[in-house]
């Protein structure tokens, strides 16, 4: 998965964490993350770059929830939102659509969700459809 997503969205759009709560199954050789250092080596054999495994490991996760922070940051201010996904619309993760969801300042809600709220979807979306 990790050299399909490089391929087609970049190394810096990778990342991962060691949060396994909820996961039904796992892929053999990655049950838990004392099985890492076997994913770096692999990643090593694939010719990935120093750089981009840092990013990986590190660098992505940080960039990303700088901005989650900067994001909350401008959004404080906003009421929570109490529209009701419809449950078609929720009921896969894989095609999860966020437009609407955020009120905007001017109107009752918004005609799109937050860019910010677009990326980390996108990523979490990401993650769960490699599940």
């Amino acid at each position: 998965h990790f050299d399909h997503i490089k391929k087609i969205a970049g190394y810096e759009s990778i990342g991962i964490g060691g949060d396994y709560d909820g996961v039904p199954s796992f892929p053999q050789g990655l049950e838990d993350v004392s099985k890492y250092p076997a994913l770096i080596a692999e990643l090593l054999k694939r010719k990935w770059q120093d750089e981009e495994i840092t990013a990986v490991l590190r660098n992505n996760f940080l960039r990303v929830f700088r901005r989650v922070e900067e994001v909350k940051q401008e959004l404080k201010y906003l009421p929570p939102s109490e529209k009701e996904i419809p449950y078609k619309e929720a009921e896969n993760a894989c095609r999860l659509n966020l437009r609407n969801a955020i009120p905007s300042k001017n109107t009752s809600q918004s005609s799109s969700a937050h860019p910010a709220f677009t990326i980390i979807s996108v990523i979490i979306t990401s993650i769960m459809c490699t599940i």
